[in-house]
């Protein structure tokens, strides 16, 4: 055998090898061999919506549920005019007369909204920050104002460079917010290579009110991002990396130092924070499974949801109060608490799910 055949053999052994080595870290990312055991039920109710109800937040002091909905699957198909809008719930009635409204300005006319985040200063106004994924291309967040009965009125356009591909956001003042890129990238191949890899190219970019800096990198994926009551500490979710982070936020400069990380095994998605400072936390099992139902809706992803509860000397618990193959809600993307419900949402399904919240935790 001839020394460049020889060579040749070995190249290909090792191309094949790395291949399979990085093929098996991907799927293990997506859960591809995640098995799921079986389902954990919970008692819930349809609510129609727009297609793609993806965030909810709620103002629990005056009972109003706000949605970020768009139509995905129309864009994948080539509807290049379609608006989104946020959407307002009345929750202050019986849940059989829930309804959504809707509440978004005329402004900006370039609108699809991702992922949603509600500011409530000291003296009661209120604040709806929107990330928007302009249908020009563009990367910004919308900011309104919002009135006693939740009508939107439009305040101001944030772009920034460092808004490569935003996700989620926080709100933590006025004008001020945190917000997510999940790629480090704009670009559909970019994107493709920072997945395929497992590279940690996303972060965390924090808005003062005049400029945008970043605030914590070296993320996979990152998705779900919100702030605990005291605005002290600032959870992030990776959805490839199947973890939840947790910063100390310093007020007065914005900076974030990581304290504590945990792995979970699911895709997270969205994050709530309830009344009593746990979490709820949207996954999808399967993410590539997320990928197929976004081009078929006969495709199905399961969905589960998640509750974080932290001891008070330290420590905490974590399980599943609510997981399905998908045939009730695909690849949920938030479930929002209120009292004893929850509200569960996806990126494609024309429905909400409002739940029993269980405290009951499960394994998947």
């Amino acid at each position: 055998m001839s020394r460049i055949l020889r060579g040749l053999i070995v190249a290909v052994v090792a191309v094949v090898a790395i291949t399979s080595i990085l093929g098996w870290r991907f799927l293990a990312a997506t859960g591809y061999f995640t098995a799921i055991r079986a389902e954990v039920p919970a008692e819930c109710e349809t609510l129609a919506s727009p297609p793609g109800p993806e965030d909810i937040v709620v103002d629990r002091e005056r009972g109003l549920a706000f949605v970020s909905a768009y139509d995905r699957r129309a864009i994948r198909a080539g509807n290049k005019a379609v608006r989104g809008g946020i959407y307002a719930i009345d929750l202050k009635g019986p849940a059989a007369q829930w309804m959504l409204r809707p509440v978004t300005a005329n402004e900006p006319a370039d609108f699809r909204p991702h992922g949603i985040s509600l500011y409530i200063a000291p003296d009661g106004k209120r604040r709806l920050f929107a990330v928007n994924h302009q249908a020009a291309g563009g990367q910004s967040v919308e900011i309104f104002d919002v009135a006693a009965d939740g009508l939107l009125n439009h305040v101001k356009t944030v772009t920034d460079p460092l808004l490569v591909s935003p996700n989620d956001l926080v709100a933590v003042g006025p004008e001020a917010f945190y917000a997510t890129n999940d790629h480090g990238t704009a670009s559909a191949s970019g994107k493709l290579v920072d997945d395929l890899l497992l590279w940690r190219n996303a972060n965390i970019v924090y808005y003062d009110g005049t400029s945008m800096r970043i605030a914590g990198d070296r993320l996979s994926m990152a998705n779900g991002i919100n702030a605990s009551a005291d605005g002290k500490t600032i959870y992030v979710a990776e959805t490839l990396g199947a973890a939840l982070h947790a910063y100390k936020r310093d007020a007065a400069t914005g900076e974030l130092t990581p304290t504590d990380y945990v792995r979970v095994g699911t895709g997270l998605d969205n994050i709530d924070v309830e009344p009593d400072g746990a979490l709820l936390i949207a996954a999808q099992p399967h993410v590539l499974a997320n990928l197929e139902t976004a081009k078929d809706a006969k495709k199905l992803s399961p969905s589960q949801v998640l509750r974080v509860e932290f001891g008070a000397t330290g420590g905490g618990r974590a399980g599943t109060i609510y997981l399905n193959m998908g045939e009730q809600i695909s690849a949920s993307s938030v479930a929002a608490g209120y009292g004893d419900l929850m509200l569960i949402g996806s990126p494609y399904d024309a429905k909400i799910l409002v739940c029993k919240q269980s405290r009951e935790f499960k394994a998947f």
